[in-house]
């Protein structure tokens, strides 16, 4: 037994508790290796270290039969051996009488045989508790001797000090990990992301800081307060519920604009039914979200901190309602965004049907010239040839006052026909794009000493009417710009399409330009843009001086086709 090893023997495993202390463990570490070597050193047949945590201790695991065994046990005040020994700050060991012995529960004498016990508390300079050594054997077995306990005390002693520093390393970790949990709210909040996702970010991150183990979040939505899923442990739950006003913790907050903390929650005539219906909750801390105005946007509500273990705090409302102030920034500025989202698709939408307008607009006028005014100027052609013929020649002056007039009519007809083709060009309608494309390039070359490369891959025979015509509308601005400003002697156009993208190229050899000082862009530019975009296309420009530039138009096709 202990009392016969040699004094050299148990100065080494003094020695071995004192390099455990010097390693700077973390308290889970600590406690499990104190409890190891007590139990070798004490000849111990179950060893545990209690820790002491927010007016508890706490044990996680036991040394029993070479190895450790998990075991989750919370001790309060007084409870058992060990809430015995940390309420009077001395040692336990029987069969010592003592005036108060503690109580046992069933439970707890299930798992520990509690006949030969020792437990001494692990004290600081101040005589607080930091946790406490508990040692046991076998029924039968000889019970702790006084060098146990010297033993038991000098080790507890020695690892006051090791669990000081393990606290101390412990709150320098959570202090590292609340800033890091702050660094990443504060990069949640400067995302541009959905109101329902900022709301999860705030209650992951809030837990993180406070140490709480569930949660949910929700908004006000027309005078009612409404929430969707609900977090436990790391996992977001669908959980619908909605309250209005003085209904459960939301629903107060709501009312009064001031936070709500319980930590009796089942007992609180807050508590919500169906939430503790499925979730074990034991206490709760409920804010308010509050906008500029004062005007309450939401709430954020934690449960359990510490897994219930330990109380929330006016600290914790404290730092919770500077978390909400800033998500409320956020949320605002969230929704402006919303706004300004909305209102830019609702632009665009217009854009795209003015553009649609005009396109029919151009059809109807250019057919109407073609058809009707044309027509009108054939009859009048028509016309001044039987007035021609019926011309006596005895008049030489009316044959020729005819003759002008049957100039200008056909005259009028070139004009009124190169106006509807430019409003929009019928090839376009009847013969597809590429034979448009062809068309319109010669009609360029016609005026402008520019050659002219022209490539078309197209595995159908015809793109949609609105690709067309968008793909028509970018190449004529294409060529627009480079007449006026390009001073190119070379452009080449591709025109590529396959089952699902069309892809659009002009490139030319001109000036170029210097696009970071190319800040404002032209109408003609931005035109090009609005159409590809009105089709879910996307368009680059490329250039750079005395080189040239590069636009490429990629328009996908989904089920237009």
């Amino acid at each position: 037994m202990i009392h016969n090893r040699s004094s050299a023997e148990v100065i080494a495993q003094l020695k071995e508790v004192a390099q455990l202390v010097v390693n700077e463990p973390d308290m889970d570490s600590l406690s499990r290796q104190l409890a190891q070597i007590v139990a070798r050193l004490l000849d111990a047949a179950q060893v545990f270290v209690a820790v002491m945590g927010e007016r508890q201790l706490a044990v996680s695991h036991f040394f029993q039969d070479g190895r450790f065994h998990p075991h989750s046990l919370a001790i309060l005040p007084g409870a058992e051996i060990a809430g015995w020994v940390m309420t009077h700050l001395r040692p336990f060991r029987s069969p010592d009488n003592h005036p108060t012995p503690p109580t046992i529960t069933p439970a707890f004498a299930a798992h520990f045989p509690c006949e030969v016990v020792l437990a001494v508390p692990i004290l600081n300079h101040q005589r607080h508790v930091l946790g406490v050594i508990e040692c046991h054997r076998e029924p039968g077995a000889p019970y702790f001797g006084d060098h146990a306990l010297q033993l038991a005390q000098t080790i507890a002693l020695i690892a006051a000090s090791g669990m000081e520093r393990a606290k101390l390393l412990g709150g320098m970790q959570n202090w590292a990990h609340s800033f890091q949990n702050l660094l990443a709210f504060s990069a949640a909040l400067n995302e541009q992301k959905d109101t329902e996702t900022l709301m999860r970010r705030l209650v992951e991150n809030a837990a993180g800081f406070i140490g709480a183990r569930a949660g949910w979040a929700g908004l006000v939505e027309e005078q009612t307060i409404r929430s969707y899923s609900y977090w436990h442990h790391g996992r977001w739950q669908p959980f619908a519920a909605e309250w209005r006003s003085n209904e459960g913790l939301p629903g107060w907050v709501f009312s009064n604009q001031w936070p709500y903390m319980t930590n009796e929650y089942p007992a609180d005539t807050m508590a919500d039914a169906r939430l503790t219906a499925v979730f074990t909750i034991y206490n709760a801390i409920c804010i308010p979200i509050l906008g500029a105005d004062n005007e309450v946007l939401g709430f954020v509500e934690l449960h359990n901190k510490q897994d219930g273990r330990d109380p929330f705090t006016w600290s914790d409302v404290t730092f919770m309602t500077s978390l909400a102030n800033t998500t409320a920034v956020a949320l605002q500025n969230t929704r402006l965004l919303n706004q300004l989202e909305t209102q830019r698709a609702q632009l665009q939408a217009l854009s795209a049907q003015q553009m649609t307008l005009l396109e029919e607009e151009r059809r109807r006028i250019a057919r109407e010239l073609h058809d009707e005014a044309g027509q009108a100027l054939i009859g009048i052609k028509l016309g001044l040839q039987l007035l021609a013929h019926k011309v006596p020649p005895e008049i030489p002056g009316l044959q020729e006052e005819v003759d002008r007039l049957r100039r200008q009519v056909n005259e009028s007809t070139a004009q009124l026909k190169g106006i509807a083709h430019a409003l929009r060009p019928p090839i376009l309608d009847e013969l597809g794009l590429e034979v448009a494309l062809n068309q319109c390039i010669a009609d360029f070359q016609e005026h402008m000493a520019i050659a002219i490369h022209f490539e078309s891959i197209d595995q159908l025979s015809r793109l949609p009417q609105e690709i067309e015509t968008t793909c028509y509308r970018i190449v004529q601005e294409a060529l627009t710009n480079v007449a006026r400003h390009a001073q190119a002697n070379q452009v080449w156009i591709a025109l590529i399409s396959d089952a699902s993208h069309v892809h659009l190229s002009i490139r030319d050899d001109g000036r170029g330009f210097d696009m970071r000082q190319n800040d404002r862009q032209g109408l003609g530019l931005l035109g090009m843009q609005e159409r590809a975009k009105m089709l879910g296309g996307q368009i680059a420009v490329k250039s750079a001086l005395n080189v040239g530039t590069a636009v490429t138009v990629e328009i996908p096709l989904g089920e237009a086709r």
